[in-house]
C-alpha cells in the first residue's frame, strides 16, 4: 500500500499557506510594515514570523540574520499576494519539478528566491529606486539599535517578502524549456505563447524598476528570480539533468 505523500510543490503551497494562516492570529506591533518605518509599538499589528522573517539587507547582512534569506520566501503581504503566488506555483512548479526531479528542483526553487533578495538590494545599492539620501534623522533616532551606526540607506531597511522571485524563476525556466505552448490568461482574457508571456513580465519587470514605479523594489526581485531561473535552467540543459 502506497502512502500518501505530498510532492514538493504541493509542499510548498503547503508552507506558505500554513504561515499565512499562523500569521493573521500570532500578530504584534512592528517597528518595520511593509512599507514605512513605524514607531515601535504604535505601528499596525504585523505577523511575528514577518517581524522575524522578512528580509531586508540590515537584519541580513548587518545583523547576520542569514536565514532571512530563504523564510522570507514564505511570507506574504495579504491574501491577494498568497492567492496569486500560489495560483502561479500550483501551474508552473509540477513543470518543473518534474523536469529537474523533486530534489533539484527545491534547490532550484529556494536559489531563485535568494537571487530575488540579493539582486534586489544590488539595484537598491545603484541607485536604482528607494535610496534618495540616507534615512531622516528624526526617523532613524526610532530604531534605538541603528543609534551610532552611520551610512544607512533606506534600501537597506526596506524589508521584503514573497515567493515571487522564485515562481518567476519557474515560470522563466517552464518558457525556456517550452516556449510555444500557448497559454489562456483570466486577466486579461487573452492567449498566448509561454516565450510571450515570459518576455512580458521581464518588461513590466524592467520598467517598473527603470522608471520608480510602484513596488520597483519588488519587481527588482523578480528580475533577480528570472535571472537565476534562466541560468539554472540553462545549466541542467548544458550538463544533461533535466528528464524534460
Amino acid at each position: 500500500m502506497n502512502q500518501f505523500r505530498l510532492t514538493v510543490t504541493q509542499a510548498l503551497i503547503t508552507i506558505n499557506v500554513v504561515v499565512y494562516i499562523v500569521g493573521l492570529f500570532v500578530r504584534q506591533p512592528a517597528i518595520f510594515c511593509i512599507s514605512d518605518p513605524v514607531i515601535a509599538g504604535n505601528g499596525p499589528a504585523t505577523p511575528v514570523l514577518e517581524i522575524i522573517g522578512a528580509y531586508s539587507w540590515y537584519t541580513c547582512f548587518i545583523e547576520g540574520e542569514l536565514w532571512r534569506l530563504i523564510t522570507y520566501q514564505f511570507l506574504h503581504a495579504n491574501f491577494t499576494h498568497l492567492l496569486f503566488n500560489m495560483w502561479a506555483l500550483y501551474f508552473f512548479g509540477p513543470v518543473i519539478e518534474y523536469a529537474l526531479g523533486p530534489k533539484r528542483y527545491l534547490a532550484f526553487y529556494l536559489l531563485c528566491g535568494v537571487a530575488g533578495a540579493l539582486f534586489s538590494s544590488a539595484l537598491g545599492s545603484l541607485g536604482l529606486y528607494g535610496t534618495g539620501s540616507a534615512v531622516p534623522p528624526a526617523i532613524l533616532s526610532l530604531y534605538l539599535d541603528y543609534i551610532g551606526v552611520g551610512g544607512i540607506l533606506l534600501w537597506q531597511l526596506i524589508p521584503l517578502i514573497g515567493a515571487s522571485a522564485a515562481i518567476y524563476g519557474v515560470m522563466t525556466a517552464t518558457a525556456i524549456l517550452y516556449p510555444r505552448v500557448n497559454i489562456s490568461l483570466l486577466f486579461p482574457p487573452v492567449t498566448l505563447s509561454l516565450r510571450a508571456f515570459a518576455l512580458i513580465i521581464i518588461g513590466v519587470a524592467a520598467a517598473t524598476v527603470l522608471l520608480g514605479w510602484t513596488n520597483a523594489g519588488g519587481e527588482a526581485g523578480h528580475l533577480g528570480g528570472i535571472l537565476m531561473g534562466a541560468l539554472l535552467v540553462w545549466l541542467f540543459r548544458r550538463f544533461g539533468r533535466l528528464n524534460a
